[in-house]
């Protein structure tokens, strides 16, 4: 298994670019009249829209962890999840498990999991 840090890039909902234009458009709205006001209007909301892209962004980006992880049937891959604050990053060759749900995977300890198990009464295995 090997293990990298990463920053994960949030996705813009678009939500910062809009309270950013309106809010610049809005003090652009108290400067000059006329043609200038226009202006300022257009200028501040430009402004205000860059200005709220970024700041969405930063409130969006978090830290995260890569993981490659070689499975028992000899398939590679890699997963990168959210650094859970207090959650430990796993370390090379830690067992680890695999949990799939559609597109979603996480890769945690398996420390606890048994590596024999009884087969259950009532079951047949058929190859």
């Amino acid at each position: 298994m090997a293990v990298i840090k990463i920053q994960i890039r949030g996705e813009q909902s678009g939500t910062g670019a809009t309270v950013g234009g309106l809010t610049g458009a809005a003090a652009g709205s108290s400067i000059g009249a006329g043609k200038g006001n226009t202006g300022a209007i257009l200028g501040g909301a430009a402004l205000g829209v860059a200005a709220g892209m970024v700041a969405e962004q930063l409130v969006k980006d978090r830290p995260g962890v890569e993981y490659t992880v070689t499975k028992e049937n000899g398939m590679t891959i890699t997963v990168a999840q959210n650094l859970v604050e207090g959650e430990p990053v796993l370390s090379i060759g830690q067992r680890v498990m695999v949990q799939s749900s559609g597109s979603y995977q996480r890769v945690i300890p398996a420390e606890q999991l048994p590596t024999q198990v009884k087969r259950p009464k009532g079951i047949k295995v058929v190859d």
